[in-house]
């Protein structure tokens, strides 16, 4: 029988990639309401100052650590590389569904997916993913 984890593994590219999809609508959504209050961001070196410092950005930034964690794990040769997979997608699973550990994460996602189509999407294929063994 192949173990879940073995299943992620190979499908490694497309979790990445979902998550990447996920992501980036997200930064869009917020990149969007911080300009409707504070005017344009004028670059992307701008935008990234925002991400990483900017509190109305804080909220994305458990995911950005998932996605550097599922990085950190694919260039891993550790012996407990299977443990760590498993461990980073159940933090996904428990941060993305609807009644999440992270009450900062939650209150701000469910609502930006009922109004960004984008996001959405991005959701559910991330979600098929990673919801076959919760």
């Amino acid at each position: 029988m192949v173990s879940w984890v073995s299943i992620m593994d190979r499908n490694l590219d497309a979790l990445r990639s979902a998550l990447l999809e996920l992501h980036r609508a997200i930064l869009a959504a917020q990149r969007l309401e911080y300009e409707r209050e504070h005017g344009r961001v004028a670059s992307p070196g701008d935008l990234l100052q925002l991400v990483v410092r900017h509190p109305q950005f804080g909220w994305i930034r458990a995911l950005s650590a998932l996605i550097a964690q599922l990085d950190e794990w694919a260039e891993s040769d550790s012996a407990a590389r299977d443990e760590e997979l498993a461990a980073t997608v159940r933090a996904l699973q428990t941060l993305i569904q609807p009644d999440g550990t992270n009450a900062e994460f939650t209150t701000r996602y469910w609502p930006l997916l009922e109004v960004t189509p984008e996001a959405l999407v991005a959701h559910v294929k991330l979600w098929r993913l990673i919801a076959a063994e919760r």
